[in-house]
């Protein structure tokens, strides 16, 4: 089993052991800080109540934005932290706890290594997510946020579906969004983020001071880099209200606040008007230039603070909107909901959002004009396989066999490139797909599972297998297995296999196939023996396939169904 996916019955038997309704902790390891929320699920399943909430500050991490790598005290003080987290998490009762790794790990060259030894040391569900999932999550907190503000209500952003656009600061970069309850119409991840852009213009002089030029020079940056936003955004439809997240934002709302005599105001809901910011971007430019810490910003916050504020200033202006509400919900709620809506513990009128994993790999098969009839008997024919032989040739559980689902429906998407060798080009275009509802991992194992359901076997100068570690790919061989097979069987793509029943005896594995009378198998039994090597050897069983000639279909099992969920497979 993948060490990376937990176990189906620790998950599934935690659930049951809170009163009232589950306990998850999730952890964004964030560029600048990780904050970590405890949430707990309500028994109506319309909203869920938070039980702690704590943040330490990383000033360790933003090193390896530069160095593209996690050094070894950045390393320690990681697993530390997380230690200390999830003691506290457990004093909560959480029987789940999520980390959410970014910009930070995605972009080290190490990060994978960093994830592991999370997972191995502290047994923490540890997951790197690509800046789109890192964008939906952001959406799904801020919107859970708005189904309960009465401020959202009061501004109208429900009751005809109006859009919102959110801009979310980051240490290592920054997310606009755009969409309404039911859709996202625009996401994008810019490498904005205030601690990247503090460290590569603001390099103070011997004084602690930076300078007119650098300031300039920052603000020309963030402008060339959104301006194609603006044009995207307006062709996806626009939007009615700019929403802002994260501790930059909130940083800025509190400093408006104090000096406007607003101190008692609720945060949340907060307006910030353009011209405003202007005047808080000018504060802060005028104590940068003297090497003056600014006053009522915190100790962790005062160095990028600049940086963060130049991006929401450029980011209003490149979107042309004169004011900003601030949103206290961003991407470790967006993770809380998520887990809660795939498990059934939040409803709140956004099931919609519920299996995100099934809608994107649905959308990259159309995206590339993959056919869907044989994609999806490929991934029934697979399911099969994979759930015939649980307990005799494996024992993986819901998510492996939704990776194995999601990697037989993407398997010839490849063939938009060029049918020889399609299975690499199916390999590139799963990778870098922007699969949502999927951590980095996840897509990296879906594509390589696809990328072996034809050709040699994997070879360590394969790019697919190189990058996997020793138990991804075992994961990857053994559903390849199931694929390979799968795809043999409907190599006439005629989908005349609609079943099959296994004979296991004396390390010997019998296909008995189900096939209509008038239905003519050949090519798939030629298949089938072609590719059963590959397994043969893997597996270290011998295969026979034979048309089954005393079929009894009341004795047959039901036909499953071709999507697999996570509470269905």
């Amino acid at each position: 089993m993948s060490s990376h996916l937990p176990d189906r019955a620790d998950r599934i038997n935690s659930w049951a052991k809170v009163k009232g309704g589950p306990v998850i902790a999730v952890i964004d390891m964030g560029t600048n800080s990780f904050h970590m929320i405890v949430c707990q699920a309500s028994p109506s399943k319309d909203h869920f109540e938070v039980l702690a909430k704590i943040k330490e500050a990383v000033p360790f991490f933003r090193r390896s934005l530069t160095a593209h790598y996690i050094d070894e005290t950045a390393m320690r003080a990681c697993v530390r932290i997380l230690r200390d987290m999830q003691k506290k998490a457990r004093e909560k009762g959480a029987s789940v706890i999520v980390a959410t790794a970014t910009s930070a790990v995605r972009e080290s060259k190490n990060g994978e290594d960093c994830l592991r030894r999370i997972r191995q040391e502290l047994k923490i569900d540890a997951r790197m997510i690509s800046g789109k999932e890192e964008a939906r999550m952001i959406y799904l907190g801020v919107l859970s946020g708005l189904v309960h503000s009465s401020w959202a209500n009061a501004a109208g952003l429900f009751p005809g579906s109006n859009r919102f656009c959110i801009v979310d600061i980051g240490g290592g970069s920054t997310e606009l969004i755009v969409g309404d309850r039911d859709h996202i119409y625009f996401a994008e991840s810019y490498k904005l983020g205030a601690a990247r852009l503090t460290q590569r213009f603001f390099k103070k002089n011997s004084k602690g001071c930076v300078s007119r030029e650098q300031i300039k020079a920052l603000h020309e940056e963030v402008r060339g880099v959104l301006r194609p936003s603006s044009n995207g955004i307006a062709n996806s439809g626009g939007f009615s209200l700019l929403l802002g997240t994260s501790g930059t934002i909130q940083a800025l709302a509190k400093l408006d606040r104090a000096s406007s005599g607003k101190s008692q105001a609720e945060l949340s809901g907060f307006r910030i008007t353009r011209e405003r910011l202007k005047q808080i971007v000018s504060y802060l430019e005028n104590a940068a230039l003297k090497g003056e810490k600014p006053k009522g910003v915190s100790s962790d916050r005062n160095e990028t603070i600049l940086a963060g504020a130049i991006v929401l200033l450029e980011t209003m202006r490149s979107l042309d909107v004169q004011e900003i509400a601030v949103c206290s919900q961003a991407l470790r709620e967006g993770v809380v909901v998520d887990r809660f809506l795939q498990t059934g513990w939040y409803d709140a009128g956004l099931l919609k959002h519920r299996d995100p994993r099934s809608h994107s790999v649905h959308n990259l098969l159309e995206k590339y004009g993959g056919g869907l009839a044989h994609a999806q008997h490929v991934a029934y024919l697979s399911q099969l396989f994979f759930q015939k032989t649980r307990g005799i040739l494996h024992d993986y559980q819901e998510d492996e066999g939704h990776l194995l689902w999601s990697a037989a429906m993407l398997h010839d998407v490849g063939m938009f490139i060029g049918r020889n060798g399609h299975h690499k080009h199916s390999y590139y275009l799963i990778k870098h797909g922007g699969l949502l509802g999927h951590s980095e991992e996840e897509v990296s194992l879906i594509a390589s599972i696809a990328r072996y359901h034809r050709g040699s076997e994997p070879k360590i100068t394969h790019e697919a297998w190189l990058e996997l570690d020793v138990d991804s790919r075992k994961v990857v061989y053994d559903l390849a297995c199931f694929l390979r097979l799968a795809e043999a069987l409907d190599r006439s793509h005629r989908r005349v296999v609609k079943d099959f029943r296994l004979i296991v005896k004396n390390e010997t594995m019998t296909v008995l196939l189900d096939a209509d009378n008038n239905d003519n198998c050949r090519s798939e039994i030629w298949a089938f023996n072609e590719k059963k090597a590959f397994i043969e050897q893997h597996f270290q069983i011998k295969l026979e396939v034979l048309i089954d000639a005393a079929k009894d279909n009341t004795e047959k099992s039901a036909r499953p169904t071709l999507e697999i969920s996570r509470n269905n497979l």
